[in-house]
């Protein structure tokens, strides 16, 4: 499928120490079928083998190495040199499948009220075997600030328009750069899922941030909603639901707070998100909390296994 002028789509890879599976992250935006697209690839001063993996793609695309940034600092370079009309990223350790970009800029074409696109993906480990299917969900600008969910992926594009408005991901942000940009984002349009997955979300140990550990670094979730709740242009039923989703915030924090061990300040954040907003005082709040607490920690102890196994031959 072409598209009338086929608008210039820019691809931003910001990789840091992800060398093992960085090849297949860069095969998967080479082979994509879409016929315009700008791919830079800036390498955050790994100490891993990545500038050995990128010598071979020289002159393929733009390639960078710099002193470390950090990837909302690497992200922002990237798309402020970008020449592109519609932009977008790929972790250096996630993929994007067959037709992905040509699906998308197609969805984000035919409707101009949309400011972002995303596709469902699957959740693949590090041999890229999907683990989880269709992990992705239709949501709204209202339910990423009301619920702190936020279900965008890999492969999301948006428009160069709306990252001119909205600005860039937050350097000071440790945990919520992308959640805390997609919040700005939807301040000047929708969000539109596409609903065939289009994408691998690569975990492996690697993937999730030391941070999460550390329930004084979660904190910046209150930070996130004081400066989004300062904004002048909120609308009606944002504002009405300022509790709900300060309540919210404060229950992912309480969630961090039992990742790193520690109940009494998981139970702490609890009571403060109840006080806030007391029909979150339930049960299944509760299990969600102790569910989700657990999860990421047992993934750990599976992937530390499996990394002791041998490697099954094929």
């Amino acid at each position: 499928m072409i598209f009338k002028d086929n608008p210039l789509v820019t691809i931003v890879t910001p990789a840091y120490n992800q060398a093992e599976f960085l090849d297949e992250t860069i095969a998967s935006v080479l082979a994509q079928d879409y016929p315009h697209i700008e791919y830079i690839v800036l390498d955050d001063g790994s100490t891993d083998h990545t500038k050995t993996v990128l010598q071979k793609y020289q002159g393929k695309f733009h390639i960078e190495s710099q002193q470390n940034m950090g990837q909302a600092s690497t992200l922002n370079k990237g798309w402020d040199i970008a020449r592109g009309e519609i932009f977008g990223y790929l972790s250096a350790d996630d993929i994007l499948y067959p037709g992905a970009i040509t699906k998308l800029v197609a969805a984000l074409q035919a409707d101009a009220s949309i400011a972002v696109v995303y596709p469902d993906c699957h959740l693949i480990d590090p041999a890229s075997i999907i683990i989880k299917k269709n992990v992705c969900r239709q949501f709204d600008h209202e339910n990423l600030v009301v619920e702190q969910e936020c279900f965008i992926g890999p492969g999301a594009l948006f428009r160069k328009d709306s990252y001119l408005k909205a600005g860039g991901w937050r350097p000071d942000l440790k945990l919520a750069p992308d959640r805390e940009f997609w919040m700005r984002v939807g301040l000047n349009g929708g969000f539109k899922m596409l609903e065939e997955p289009l994408a691998g979300y690569r975990m492996h140990p690697k993937s999730i941030s030391f941070y999460e550990k550390r329930p004084e670094i979660a904190m910046e979730y209150l930070r996130v909603m004081d400066d989004f709740y300062a904004r002048k242009d909120l609308a009606q039923c944002l504002i009405l639901r300022k509790d709900e989703a300060y309540s919210h915030a404060l229950l992912v924090i309480a969630r961090s707070h039992l990742r790193s061990g520690d109940l009494t300040g998981g139970y702490k954040k609890y009571r403060e998100a109840i006080a806030r907003y007391p029909r979150h005082h339930s049960l299944r709040t509760i299990l969600s909390l102790l569910r989700t607490s657990v999860s990421k920690p047992l993934r750990r102890l599976i992937w530390g296994v499996q990394s002791l196994l041998p490697k099954a031959k094929i």
